[in-house]
């Protein structure tokens, strides 16, 4: 088994699939890489499948297949509505949330991939903000480095895909900004939203054309 394929399969320890579930795959050609392609959108529903191990595998291989062919592979993260019949999930789409994403990034945008001392900055600061939380009662959250920074990903007890739900996520996002900022990174504030994309594992974050000091990097999980 490939390392890439190795480190895909711990998707399944955030995202939570059942028989009736539905995954959306998004694949985002990475900006200023010509020629320019446009985005994918690739449902995959358990219920067409026997098993729902033959689901993860079926994303597991088109994930790895567009990620060789240059696009970085995302996944919403939230359950999806199981009556959904559109193409792309919307906020409004998501049957509840259960999981919290903290996406410590660079604080300067950059079109190129962060070099080894930005990756680091933005894991000390995951690093405060866990104990931030475990201080306040969290559970430990799941880590992942998402090739140019670090996600931390909490589950939580279904809570109700609501204004409430939002207002209440994206004011904790913003008090972990004011606490943890710093001038190398910073917590991306906006990651509020129901119908959120985020980085599957396993797959290479390509951000731009890589260079010396700037390499391509794989999204892994952290073991504890």
């Amino acid at each position: 088994m490939t390392k890439q394929l190795q480190e895909i399969k711990k998707l399944w320890q955030i995202i939570a699939l059942g028989t009736t579930s539905i995954l959306e795959l998004r694949a985002l050609w990475p900006a200023g890489i010509s020629p320019s392609k446009p985005p994918l959108t690739t449902l995959f529903r358990a219920k067409h499948y026997q098993t729902v191990d033959e689901c993860r595998a079926a994303f597991e291989d088109e994930a790895l297949r567009l990620n060789k062919l240059g696009y970085n592979i995302y996944v919403v993260m939230n359950p999806i509505c199981e009556s959904f019949q559109g193409k792309s999930a919307g906020d409004t789409d998501i049957s509840y949330r259960d999981l919290l994403l903290i996406d410590i990034d660079r604080a300067e945008k950059m079109t190129v991939p962060a070099t080894d001392d930005e990756v680091e900055a933005a894991r000390q600061v995951a690093n405060a903000i866990k104990a931030f939380m475990e201080e306040r009662g969290w559970s430990d959250p799941i880590r992942v480095m998402s090739g140019n920074g670090h996600h931390l990903y909490y589950m939580h007890a279904d809570m109700p895909n609501n204004e409430e739900s939002k207002l209440g996520i994206q004011e904790l996002l913003l008090n972990l900004a004011f606490r943890f900022n710093n001038d190398l990174v910073k917590v991306d504030t906006v990651v509020y939203n129901a119908s959120r994309i985020t980085k599957v594992p396993g797959t290479i974050a390509r951000k731009g054309i890589e260079a010396e000091g700037r390499p391509y990097r794989m999204a892994v999980v952290y073991e504890k």
